[in-house]
């Protein structure tokens, strides 16, 4: 029986993979907006790229157009004064994104570089100041305006302050004289003699004393006579009364023709004076 030996194979090298495509270098220059967009870096730009995966040769224009946008939104938001912090941030922008693909192209490193020019800075520094002028002044206004404001808080408080006294002094004085009244009508009207003893107070002083006492010099012996002579029951008060109750009932040609009477009866009591007034007031009643 045949016994096949197999036939050794033969080693082949193991295949090698395809070279990378090659790299190159590009530079360029560029002026980026700043936060200030009249205001501008000059940006030198390094690109490191290659062409992309899908073939082509590529060209260094498309691997600048890849980074760009990411260098202008990058620098939009920087100072040009800050011109470090400006580069930093920028070139963490541009790590934070790479590698970049895209139109035949792929990039592997970028970074940038910045300087300002001497106008640039001085622009920036003229607009700073300027910047700072108006929120000083912009503080100065407003501080003006809380002072006015306070002002016009305190004064129209002071109003209301003021109206509000001047209303309660009104309803003071609305009660006392409601109570003023009141105790007139109540207390001194009540009889002849309470309102005779209030005239004589109230004529002999400027002030009637709070409590009850007489004005000074005030003679207490004359002051009880004058009252008890209007005691309700005097007879003159008496009298006085029927005769206003009389002549209230009276016509007007009534009350003219009593006080033509009565000036010829205090006539021929000598008293011609008071008679003459009497005819005069009978006349003034027509």
């Amino acid at each position: 029986m045949r016994r096949f030996i197999p036939w050794p194979r033969r080693s082949t090298p193991a295949e090698e993979p395809p070279a990378p495509p090659p790299t190159w270098t590009y530079t360029f220059v560029d002026r980026l907006a700043s936060s200030e967009p009249t205001l501008r870096f000059t940006a030198q730009v390094h690109v490191t790229w290659r062409a992309g995966q899908g073939g082509g040769t590529g060209s260094p224009d498309d691997a600048a157009r890849l980074v760009r946008e990411i260098v202008d939104d990058a620098a939009a938001s920087c100072d040009v004064l800050r011109r470090d912090a400006a580069e930093h941030d920028i070139n963490a922008a541009l790590r934070a994104q790479l590698p970049l693909s895209g139109v035949g192209v792929e990039v592997l490193h970028c970074y940038v570089r910045l300087t300002i020019d001497d106008s640039t800075q001085k622009a920036a520094l003229l607009a700073e100041r300027m910047r700072q002028g108006y929120a000083l002044e912009e503080a100065r206004r407003r501080r003006e305006q809380e002072r006015e404001d306070a002002q016009r808080r305190v004064e129209h408080s002071r109003e209301e302050d003021q109206l509000r006294r001047e209303y309660e002094l009104d309803a003071l004085a609305r009660r006392q004289a409601r109570a003023r009244a009141e105790f007139l009508r109540t207390e001194i009207l009540a009889d002849p003699a309470s309102a005779r003893l209030y005239t004589l107070l109230e004529r002999n002083t400027e002030h009637w004393p709070r409590l009850g006492a007489p004005p000074a010099g005030t003679s207490l012996p004359d002051l009880v006579r004058e009252v008890q002579q209007w005691q309700p029951q005097a007879r003159w008060v008496v009298v006085a009364q029927l005769l206003h109750d009389f002549v209230a009932g009276l016509s007007e040609e009534g009350r003219k023709e009593l006080l033509t009477i009565l000036a010829k009866t205090v006539k021929v009591h000598g008293d011609e004076k008071t008679a003459q007034a009497l005819i005069n007031a009978a006349g003034k009643q027509e």
